[in-house]
């Protein structure tokens, strides 16, 4: 099963997700029964296992090295946070909070701001170098909630709001207990590394015990509309930018412009702080569960053809 995974561009990461993804579709409630049950198969430990691989990537990190990590991976994580920023901007200055072709301000925003970094991951892993995993946890951070509800205070009130800082924050703590574990003791990154794919394919079941893809149908044109202008202004500039500014190969460009899901629940938080955006929580939700799942089907595809036809 394994090899088979492998030999799928991300399998290691899509192919549970899907499966999940399936079984959650048709039996929503199966794993939700209590106990290690409902904390292993469930979403309920979605969040354990991205703790587990922030401090993992963390213990992989050499201080070292870190001016490569940040040149390469750290330098597109940046670009496309401040891509994706002007576009909000953008898209807010001329459709404002209601939109266009069913697509609102708050589902824009939430979608052009996400990034997949286990989709990353799992790429870098077969195309990249044993370094890259490094930059998991700062990739992380542009689909939490903190960047999107930033801009969707500054358009709505010129301030930042009631911005609640503290899911960054956490991100942080097992990143850096990481970083001072594996810098003490290599054998620490060794261990943890090593766990590293096996925390992949779980992050991928957990991911899909939260995904209905019948709500993402719901969405209809408008997420596949969404999806499609995500991809046309994220992925050939960040392709671009990695293989012509950065000169490095064009794995990862393509990588970090999917749309994680963890980001479904960027809505429902920044409607808490901002009522003002509420009605548009269901629309914006089924739209980022729609770009998810295809933008996570498509980029591993086309960065194994990308890859390909420049190494002929």
């Amino acid at each position: 099963m394994i090899k088979f995974m492998r030999r799928v561009p991300a399998g290691t990461f899509l192919i549970p997700m899907v499966v999940s993804m399936v079984i959650y579709s048709f039996w929503p409630s199966l794993f939700k029964i209590g106990g290690p049950t409902e904390a292993f198969f469930s979403s309920a430990g979605t969040n354990y296992i991205i703790g587990l691989l922030v401090f993992a990537s963390g213990t992989t990190v050499d201080l070292n090295k870190i001016g490569k990590l940040l040149k390469h991976q750290g330098a597109l994580v940046v670009f496309k946070i401040v891509l994706s920023i002007i576009y909000s901007f953008v898209f807010l200055y001329f459709f404002g909070l209601e939109g266009i072709w069913g697509i609102s301000g708050l589902g824009f925003v939430a979608v052009i701001m996400s990034i997949n970094p286990a989709i990353n991951l799992s790429i870098t892993d077969t195309y990249g170098e044993k370094d890259d995993a490094a930059i998991y946890p700062f990739a992380v951070i542009p689909s939490l909630p903190a960047i999107p509800l930033i801009i969707m205070s500054v358009y709505i009130s010129g301030g930042l709001g009631e911005v609640d800082w503290t899911p960054v924050i956490s991100v942080f703590f097992p990143l850096i207990v990481g970083i001072i574990f594996g810098n003490v003791d290599k054998e620490m990154g060794k261990i943890f590394g090593a766990a590293m794919p096996a925390s992949l394919i779980l992050l991928g079941w957990l991911l899909g015990q939260n995904m209905n893809m019948f709500e993402a149908i719901k969405s209809g044109v408008s997420g596949v509309i969404v999806t499609v202008i995500f991809m046309a202004l994220t992925m050939p500039l960040m392709d671009f930018f990695e293989t012509k500014i950065l000169h490095y190969e064009g794995y990862s460009g393509i990588a970090l412009s999917t749309v994680a899901g963890v980001t479904t629940a960027v809505p429902a938080i920044v409607a808490v702080a901002l009522p003002q955006v509420s009605e548009y929580v269901v629309s914006a939700t089924a739209q980022i569960l729609t770009a998810t799942i295809i933008t996570n089907v498509f980029a591993p595809i086309i960065v194994r053809k990308l890859y390909g036809k420049r190494h002929h």
